[in-house]
């Protein structure tokens, strides 16, 4: 393996990294607003209640 291609994998790595990093900063921001929302539990169960209605009309 000759450096340059050892250079382009070592870039591509930081920049899967970075990727990562952002992706789970946006990750944790979209948690804390739901932590913070008042209807995150209304909208959670609501989706349960779809849920199990949808399978039982299904069996």
């Amino acid at each position: 393996m000759t450096m340059f291609q050892r250079k382009r994998i070592r870039d591509l790595k930081e920049e899967m990294e970075r990727r990562h990093e952002v992706a789970d900063s946006g990750a944790d921001r979209l948690l804390d607003k739901l932590k913070a929302s008042k209807w995150t539990a209304a909208i959670l169960l609501g989706a349960v209640v779809l849920a199990v209605v949808f399978l039982w009309i299904l069996v």
